[in-house]
């Protein structure tokens, strides 16, 4: 069984976890915010239904998550 991977979160548990990616969804024009189906749906199949790069939006993800320099 192969570990678990932030492609393989439900939207919700991604939006749960890490409100501040909120921005990143919207800046993509995702309507996941708010959406019935975010706590059915993988952020892998969101992005294949919106047509994004996986690869480059983990990357995005990442980058929001890292903490900024000056922060404690």
């Amino acid at each position: 069984m192969r570990k678990r991977g932030m492609e393989d979160l439900t939207v919700s548990e991604v939006l749960t976890h890490w409100p501040q990616v909120i921005p990143l969804f919207l800046e993509h024009r995702m309507a996941c915010v708010g959406c019935a189906l975010a706590p059915f749906e993988t952020l892998s199949e969101v992005l294949a239904i919106y047509g994004l790069s996986l690869h480059r939006f983990l990357q995005e993800l990442q980058r929001t998550l890292q903490p900024k320099e000056g922060d404690a």
